[in-house]
Protein backbone atom coordinates (compact mmCIF):
# COMPACT_ATOMS: atom_id res chain seq x y z
CA UNK A 1 0.00 0.00 0.00
CA UNK A 2 2.83 2.43 0.84
CA UNK A 3 4.46 1.78 -2.54
CA UNK A 4 1.19 2.46 -4.34
CA UNK A 5 0.69 5.74 -2.46
CA UNK A 6 4.28 6.77 -3.16
CA UNK A 7 3.79 6.19 -6.87
CA UNK A 8 0.59 8.24 -6.86
CA UNK A 9 2.32 11.09 -5.04
CA UNK A 10 5.17 11.11 -7.55
CA UNK A 11 2.80 11.04 -10.52
CA UNK A 12 0.49 13.78 -9.30
CA UNK A 13 3.22 16.02 -7.88
CA UNK A 14 5.07 15.98 -11.19
CA UNK A 15 5.31 19.61 -12.43
CA UNK A 16 4.99 18.48 -16.04
CA UNK A 17 1.22 18.42 -15.70
CA UNK A 18 1.24 22.22 -15.80
CA UNK A 19 2.05 23.42 -19.30
CA UNK A 20 3.38 26.76 -18.10
CA UNK A 21 4.24 28.09 -14.67
CA UNK A 22 6.30 30.78 -12.96
CA UNK A 23 8.89 30.02 -10.31
CA UNK A 24 9.99 32.40 -7.58
CA UNK A 25 13.49 31.61 -6.30
CA UNK A 26 15.39 32.89 -3.29
CA UNK A 27 18.93 32.18 -2.12
CA UNK A 28 18.85 29.44 0.50
CA UNK A 29 21.79 30.66 2.62
CA UNK A 30 24.18 33.49 1.77
CA UNK A 31 25.04 34.59 -1.74
CA UNK A 32 28.56 33.59 -2.81
CA UNK A 33 28.66 35.06 -6.31
CA UNK A 34 27.95 38.77 -5.79
CA UNK A 35 27.14 39.16 -9.52
CA UNK A 36 23.90 37.23 -8.94
CA UNK A 37 20.65 38.38 -7.38
CA UNK A 38 19.37 37.02 -4.09
CA UNK A 39 15.93 36.53 -5.71
CA UNK A 40 14.66 35.96 -9.21
CA UNK A 41 11.70 34.64 -11.13
CA UNK A 42 11.34 32.77 -14.39
CA UNK A 43 8.49 31.51 -16.52
CA UNK A 44 8.85 27.90 -17.64
CA UNK A 45 6.85 26.43 -20.51
CA UNK A 46 6.81 22.65 -20.56
CA UNK A 47 4.88 22.59 -23.83
CA UNK A 48 7.32 24.86 -25.72
CA UNK A 49 10.41 23.79 -23.70
CA UNK A 50 11.34 27.40 -23.00
CA UNK A 51 12.48 29.44 -20.02
CA UNK A 52 11.79 33.16 -19.89
CA UNK A 53 13.69 35.43 -17.51
CA UNK A 54 11.21 37.64 -15.66
CA UNK A 55 13.52 39.22 -13.07
CA UNK A 56 16.88 38.73 -11.42
CA UNK A 57 19.49 36.21 -12.50
CA UNK A 58 20.35 35.64 -16.11
CA UNK A 59 21.38 32.82 -18.37
CA UNK A 60 22.36 32.74 -21.99
CA UNK A 61 21.20 29.53 -23.58
CA UNK A 62 19.17 26.53 -22.64
CA UNK A 63 21.24 23.36 -23.04
CA UNK A 64 19.00 20.63 -21.57
CA UNK A 65 15.25 20.61 -21.02
CA UNK A 66 13.90 17.22 -20.07
CA UNK A 67 11.38 15.78 -17.62
CA UNK A 68 13.82 16.04 -14.69
CA UNK A 69 15.87 19.19 -15.09
CA UNK A 70 16.80 22.32 -16.99
CA UNK A 71 20.43 23.21 -17.63
CA UNK A 72 21.52 26.64 -18.87
CA UNK A 73 24.84 28.30 -19.63
CA UNK A 74 25.87 31.95 -19.87
CA UNK A 75 28.90 32.49 -22.12
CA UNK A 76 29.38 36.15 -21.14
CA UNK A 77 29.61 35.59 -17.37
CA UNK A 78 30.84 31.99 -17.68
CA UNK A 79 28.16 30.65 -15.35
CA UNK A 80 25.95 27.59 -15.57
CA UNK A 81 22.66 26.85 -13.86
CA UNK A 82 20.49 23.83 -13.32
CA UNK A 83 16.92 23.57 -12.08
CA UNK A 84 15.36 20.39 -10.74
CA UNK A 85 11.74 19.96 -11.75
CA UNK A 86 11.22 17.61 -8.81
CA UNK A 87 12.57 19.45 -5.79
CA UNK A 88 12.54 23.01 -7.20
CA UNK A 89 16.19 23.69 -6.42
CA UNK A 90 18.05 26.10 -8.71
CA UNK A 91 21.85 25.77 -8.61
CA UNK A 92 24.06 28.40 -10.18
CA UNK A 93 27.80 27.87 -10.46
CA UNK A 94 31.04 28.96 -12.11
CA UNK A 95 34.74 28.24 -11.49
CA UNK A 96 34.68 29.98 -8.10
CA UNK A 97 31.16 29.89 -6.66
CA UNK A 98 28.14 27.69 -6.13
CA UNK A 99 24.84 29.26 -5.12
CA UNK A 100 21.72 27.30 -4.28
CA UNK A 101 18.23 28.76 -4.50
CA UNK A 102 14.98 27.33 -3.20
CA UNK A 103 12.14 27.93 -5.60
CA UNK A 104 8.40 27.64 -5.45
CA UNK A 105 5.65 27.88 -7.96
CA UNK A 106 3.88 31.20 -8.09
CA UNK A 107 0.23 30.77 -7.25
CA UNK A 108 -2.18 31.51 -10.05
CA UNK A 109 -4.08 34.73 -9.63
Amino acid sequence: MKVFLSILIIIFSNPLYAEEFTILCEISKSLNNKNLSTRFSKKISIKNKTVENISGNYFDRLIIFNDRELVMHNDVFETSSSFSLYNYIWTSYNKEFIDIYKCKKKRRQ
